[in-house]
């Protein structure tokens, strides 16, 4: 949970990431580059992650496209599950290069299975200033102690945001209003649920974790955050707001306007909801509004809605405009000079430019004097679907132009709209020192087990909301109190260290 939602604050490293213009010179730097110096040719295998909504191909052009730039030739292989990394690592035969989220970094990288690439960087000068440019991306990447076990991909992240979105075309035909708050959020669902009685008209699929992009519009995040204002690390399960949202929630399930297996709902069951009438208003990521108009037939659309506010002063959304993945370097690999290379080259602006339009004549032609691409991507899911651009491990600097020129003015409308409503602060903890680590780590699993089952009951109905004060009682039992105390030091230390 805590892992995976990191966070760089500010919209400013999105920006610089952008800088490689659209109307660059059609001719192309990297094949200028390969032709002029061929590098030493070299063989990279790379541990990525499989999507269901661009499912990897061998032949995709990126690959191509890097080799010919780098004399690079790359060999993805899939992670099947979250065991997939623990596994290439105690197998002995890790990947040169695998992509990580910033928990698996500081847990693998201390342990010995990833390089410390801060001692590096003399031979990744595109990387160096990458991070010199970006110091909160640098920030988020280093550990306690200085290391970098992994470099933390950028320029993307507006495709991370988790927004709320609906039928407009249903609201319409029904005079429905767009709720703006919970209280309307729920009597909005149960008029879907009168006019379409087979339907549940909320859906979302992240079960527990869903919490996570809910808690915004109550004011809080479910679990250890700065607090906005306050340079202090807050429980935000203990805050009376949480316990509203999940009270709206049972409200919800009780009436039967979300699916009863929410908890296990997948992406392919949720696509089915939204596409067959079955759900009306849901939260997901940002681009899936994109991608589900493109399969709804007969005038169904999508379109983004504001959060509606459930608590406090505003209505948010989780700040997460901001890169998860990252790569790490295996600390056994025979190949270290080139996968420094393909790092740094992926970084650079060369790379950028390369990898978020790709070649001349492959996937855009130059119209006055300025890139379009084909005729045949006709939406930005298509660049990675048909070419693996953006896509885990194909990129590094990403520039967004090029995806969001796919874009219509539905689409470009939810990306400036979610902006708006970024809450001040990340869902992330400060990273410890493998002393704080080891004093809570055992500490941590048993509140988060507890914290997930037990919110769990309370939205199912199977745990009346009268045993609240027990369950928050029982946390700080477990050593929720510890925890608080722990993340405070490491975040006073990455507060110093930062000045």
């Amino acid at each position: 949970m805590t892992s995976t939602l990191a966070a760089c604050s500010g919209n400013n490293d999105n920006k610089n990431a952008q800088s490689p213009s659209a109307s660059a010179s059609p001719s192309g730097t990297a094949s200028a580059s390969a032709t002029a110096a061929a590098p030493e040719p070299a063989t990279l295998r790379l541990l990525t992650d499989q999507s269901q909504a661009w499912p990897v191909k061998p032949d995709w052009a990126v690959w191509k496209w890097i080799k010919e730039a780098t004399n690079i030739e790359i060999k993805q292989e899939l992670q099947t599950g979250p065991e997939s990394l623990p596994l290439a690592i105690s197998s002995g035969d890790m990947p040169d290069l695998m992509s990580v989220f910033p928990g698996d970094a500081q847990k693998y990288g201390p342990q010995g299975a990833f390089l410390d690439l801060s001692k590096h960087l003399d031979k990744m000068p595109n990387v160096k200033k990458y991070l010199e440019e970006r110091p909160t991306v640098a920030q988020r990447m280093t550990s306690p102690g200085g290391e970098m076990y992994h470099i933390l991909n950028d320029g993307g992240g507006a495709g991370n945001n988790v927004v709320y979105f609906y039928r407009d075309d249903i609201f319409a035909k029904h005079s429905l209003q767009v709720p703006t708050t919970w209280d309307e959020l729920y009597e909005t669902s149960k008029k879907l649920k009168e006019l379409y009685p087979d339907s549940y008209p909320f859906v979302f699929r992240h079960g527990i974790g869903t919490l996570r992009s809910f808690a915004p519009a109550f004011g809080i995040y479910p679990w250890f955050y700065e607090e906005p204002g306050t340079e202090k690390i807050k429980f935000g399960v203990a805050d009376p707001n949480f316990k509203k949202l999940v009270e709206y929630l049972n409200k919800f399930y009780k009436d039967g306007l979300f699916p009863p297996d929410w908890l296990s709902m997948d992406y392919k069951a949720w696509t089915q909801f939204i596409t067959t009438n079955k759900s009306f208003i849901s939260i997901q990521f940002i681009g899936q509004i994109e991608i589900m108009n493109s399969q709804l037939k007969d005038g169904a659309h999508l379109k983004f809605m504001a959060p509606p506010l459930g608590a406090g002063s505003q209505p948010y959304l989780a700040k997460a405009n901001f890169e998860e993945y990252g790569f790490a370097v295996s600390s056994n690999t025979k190949n270290l000079d080139a996968a420094l290379r393909y790092l740094d080259f992926i970084y650079s602006e060369e790379g950028s430019d390369l990898l978020s339009w790709g070649k001349e004549g492959e996937s855009y032609t130059m119209v006055d004097g300025k890139r379009k691409l084909l005729p045949q991507f006709k939406e930005p899911n298509d660049l990675r679907k048909e070419l693996g651009m953006f896509t885990t491990g194909a990129v590094g600097l990403a520039n967004m132009e090029s995806s969001l020129s796919l874009s219509n003015e539905n689409e470009r409308y939810s990306y400036a709209e979610a902006e708006k409503y970024q809450f001040p602060t990340m869902n992330i903890t400060p990273p410890l020192t493998n002393e704080e680590k080891s004093a809570v780590v055992l500490i941590e699993e048993q509140v988060l087990k507890h914290y997930e089952a037990s919110v769990a009951k309370f939205i199912n109905g199977e745990t009346p909301m009268t045993q609240w004060d027990a369950f928050l009682a029982e946390l700080d039992k477990m050593g929720a109190q510890k925890l608080l105390e722990t993340y405070q030091v490491a975040l006073d230390r990455l507060k110093a260290n930062s000045k």
